[in-house]
């Protein structure tokens, strides 16, 4: 989990783990790639926060699917603007999954 919302990255960390999953969390889209590396891609999902502080999720997205291109990835955000934008709706065609934050806890659990 890629996020530089602390709150709700550890929210979601806690929720998933109370379901049974082992998170890794990482605060930018750099450290979510270091992760990944270290561990050569040995995840089943990777959830991604489109809207990041230094803004590269989009060609973390690009970069993840060059280097492990069966790797699930959802991308997640909580902005409406975005939410609501043809980016978000059809773009990022990379992703399996385009979520929103607000996305229940037990919908999360059915998409993993």
């Amino acid at each position: 989990m890629a996020d530089d919302d602390f709150e709700y990255s550890e929210a979601f960390s806690n929720g998933m783990t109370a379901i049974g999953h082992d998170v890794m969390t990482a605060r930018n889209a750099d450290e979510a790639l270091e992760i990944l590396i270290a561990e050569d891609g040995a995840f089943d999902f990777v959830f991604l926060d489109v809207v990041m502080n230094n803004g590269e999720a989009i060609s973390t997205l690009h970069r993840i699917r060059d280097r492990w291109d069966a790797l699930p990835v959802v991308i997640i955000n909580g902005r409406a603007e975005i939410v609501n934008s043809p980016l978000f709706a059809n773009g990022l065609q990379l992703a399996q999954r385009r979520v929103r934050k607000s996305t229940k806890l037990r919908d999360l659990a059915d998409l993993v």
